[in-house]
């Protein structure tokens, strides 16, 4: 699965067939490098209260790609979920997500024993009332999977690019990313 251009074709295709995620590709873009229809952006003054980690110290490599980008994937089988990373100390840039309804994973992966959360308690499964109780209420795209997906981006930009995905399969969350570059 290590590949010097990023992840494996075949990687890459299977992340893009997850259920979740099939219709909005857009939040995966830096692991399939697919773009999706576009999602109207929402503003936020409350973008920094969905942070979040999707490794640790010794995060399972499964691929590297060109200036310096390393790729995480990691599985949580407990939630039929997977967390994905891609990001470069060089370019400054930090991408993650978490991802349900994932399905038996390509490989051996490193697992997790719970899905990560936001700095908030935002995961896999919390309701949008939630999620806009954090961070506001949002502008939907809906999909032909049967999803809602909303892209929040910092109503006072820090980050020379920042947006926070959410996915919506009946009001309850099936995957969120963050991006942020310098």
């Amino acid at each position: 699965m290590i590949s010097a251009e990023g992840p494996a074709l075949a990687l890459a295709q299977w992340v893009a067939a997850i259920p979740s995620i099939r219709c909005s590709a857009a939040i995966v873009t830096p692991w399939t490098h697919r773009d999706a229809v576009t999602v109207p952006a929402t503003p936020t003054s409350h973008f920094d209260r969905a942070s979040f980690t999707t490794f640790g110290e010794h995060p399972p490599l499964v691929a590297r790609g060109p200036h310096g980008y390393v790729y995480v994937l990691e599985s949580v089988p407990a939630e039929h979920a997977v967390t994905l990373h891609a990001g470069s100390e060089p370019d400054e840039s930090a991408f993650s997500a978490v991802v349900g309804e994932a399905g038996e994973t390509p490989g051996v992966l490193a697992t997790l024993p719970a899905a990560p959360r936001t700095a908030e308690g935002l995961g896999l499964g919390s309701l949008r009332s939630a999620v806009e109780r954090v961070l506001g209420p949002a502008r939907a795209q809906r999909t032909s999977c049967g999803t809602d997906v909303v892209r929040y981006i910092p109503r006072n930009p820090v980050m020379s690019e920042s947006e926070m995905w959410f996915v919506y399969r009946n009001g309850r969350v099936v995957a969120f990313a963050r991006y942020e570059a310098v």
